[in-house]
Formats: C-alpha cells, sequence, structure tokens
C-alpha cells in the first residue's frame, strides 16, 4: 500500500515509515517489496504504469471515510500514469510493487501506447481472485527472490521479468480491436467488471464501457447479455447487492450510509432491490449476523 509516487517522508503523515525488505533500481523501472506499519492512507497521482501485489490479507478502504473496511485477500493490482489512487487500510502486512516508465513500455512493447491500453485492476476487495491474480503475483514473487539472492541470474534476467510484467498489464491490442463477434472475451470481461468495481459509488454510463473495449455501445449492450446472460444494468444491480451485503455484514455503518456507498440512489431503493434479488431485506444481513454473534 506503500505511495511509491511520493517521497518517504510522506509516510509519516499516514503511518510508520514502511520498512524495505528488497529493493532494485533500474533506468526505466524500480521494484520495492515494504513491510508496512500498522494503518494509514494514501492519496496520490501514478506517474508511471504501477503494478502491485499484497502478500498478506489486509483491511482496506476506498473512497470516502464513511466508507467500510472490507478484508482484501492476497491479490494484486495495477494502475496506469495519471490515474488518481486513494484509500486507507488497517493492520499490518507486506506489499511488492513494481513502476515503470512509459520509455520502458514503449521499449518493451516496440511502439508507444495510450492510457486505454492498460488493463487497470483493484486488489481484490469486491471482486474475485482469478488467473490474473496469480500471475502478477508470481512473476512479482519470483522477482523479489531474485533481488534477494543478488541477481544471480544477471541483469538480463530482470529485464525479462519487468517485459513480462509490461506484457501482463496491457490487454492484447488485437483481441480488444477485434472481439469475437456476439461475445466478450475474458479480458474485456475482466476490464469491464474492473470499472464497474472501480465506480461502485457513481453511475458509468454504457458509453464508459463501450470506449474502454472500443466498440459501439449497441455491440457491447449484444455481446455483454450474450456472454454473462443478464445486461449490463441488470449485472451493476447485482454487484452493488453484493457489495452492499458485503459491507452489512463485515461493519456496522448504517444502512443509509451503506446505500451511497454502493451507489444506490437512497435506502429505499437499496431495500428494493434486495428484496428483488434476494428475497430479503438489508437488515436481514445484519440480524443473521447478530444471531451468528
Amino acid at each position: 500500500m506503500a505511495n511509491l509516487v511520493r517521497r518517504a517522508e510522506h509516510w509519516k503523515q499516514y503511518s510508520t515509515p514502511p520498512k524495505t525488505l528488497a529493493y532494485h533500481e533500474e533506468p526505466g523501472w524500480e521494484f520495492r517489496e515494504l513491510e508496512y506499519g500498522p494503518g494509514g492512507a494514501w492519496d496520490f497521482v501514478s506517474t508511471k504504469l504501477h503494478i502491485a501485489s499484497h502478500l498478506d490479507p489486509v483491511r482496506q478502504r476506498i473512497g470516502p471515510t464513511s466508507s467500510p473496511f472490507l478484508l482484501v485477500p492476497p491479490s494484486s493490482a495495477v494502475s496506469a500514469p495519471g490515474d488518481c489512487l486513494a484509500g486507507s487500510w488497517e493492520g499490518s502486512g507486506r506489499s511488492q510493487h513494481i513502476l515503470i516508465s512509459a520509455g520502458f513500455v514503449a521499449t518493451a512493447i516496440g511502439a508507444d501506447i495510450g492510457l486505454g491500453a492498460v488493463s487497470r485492476r483493484r486488489f481484490a476487495r469486491t471482486r474475485e481472485l482469478d488467473l490474473r491474480d496469480q500471475i502478477a503475483q508470481s512473476l512479482l514473487a519470483t522477482f523479489g527472490l531474485e533481488i534477494k539472492s543478488g541477481n544471480a541470474n544477471g541483469p538480463l534476467f530482470l529485464q525479462m521479468l519487468v517485459a513480462a510484467m509490461v506484457h501482463h498489464a496491457l490487454r492484447a491490442s488485437t483481441s480488444l480491436q477485434k472481439p469475437s463477434y456476439g461475445s466478450l472475451s475474458r479480458e474485456q470481461l475482466g476490464m469491464v467488471f474492473d470499472l464497474m468495481d472501480s465506480q461502485m459509488a457513481g453511475r458509468p454510463n454504457l458509453g464508459e464501457f463501450a470506449t474502454l473495449l472500443g466498440v459501439s455501445i449497441q455491440y457491447f449492450c449484444r455481446a455483454f447479455r450474450a456472454t454473462t446472460g443478464i445486461s449490463p444494468h441488470q449485472y451493476m444491480l447485482k454487484r452493488r447487492v453484493e457489495f452492499a451485503r458485503a459491507m452489512i455484514e463485515t461493519g456496522s455503518m448504517p444502512l443509509s450510509h451503506v446505500a451511497q456507498a454502493a451507489g444506490f440512489v437512497d435506502h429505499s431503493q437499496m431495500a428494493a432491490t434486495f428484496r428483488k434479488l434476494l428475497k430479503v431485506s438489508p437488515s436481514h444481513f445484519r440480524n443473521s449476523r447478530a444471531v451468528v454473534n
């Protein structure tokens, strides 16, 4: 959770300074493995391609202080230059980070790329762990072991690892510019889900998803339904309900605040949606937790 863009002294106003477990820097990129303090916050704008991996579970909150802390399992995240990142965490833990300059990315790919080529994703706070997490975690773990061994395999091995991480963070341009007609690829669907989760409290419109994939709104809607069996609106409602339910089951936030954090207009809309999809009211999950406890 370290803010690698800011200088080290910025950590002092958030938490105890992180302990550096491994560090290596080359022109165009830098790697850090950190053990961070028992809680704090981050608020910065990415200036490079940033790939990170949690090595330990941590409770994390995204957005305003009214949002709840949710347990985040070991997972990976990717941010692009210009992304505004803010939030806070509870508990101690270790993390691995690599920051890669636009110049190195262009060299690894063989051409300049736009920001839209980066498959952004958040840690698995409101999404399921998947293969992309495993790949990023394995690459970063290999990088950490290599640094701790004194780079026994030589500088070329590190450069190859960085290039592999660049390719992992970028979407395949051919598959996204020419998607299989009538459905969305796993990569495309993952990008859509990440955008939905990142804007849970907002109101993403269909145009944003279509632009993300480089297709028309009409094609996106048809392909999304063909792939998932439901419309984007229905799926977003489902995700809002899942997100709200997790907040209710893991915290004590007033239900009206939960509704706002999950992107519902108000508590009444959230309650009506719960009853329609889950056949119970939101308070059912808080009461159930009290019985279990």
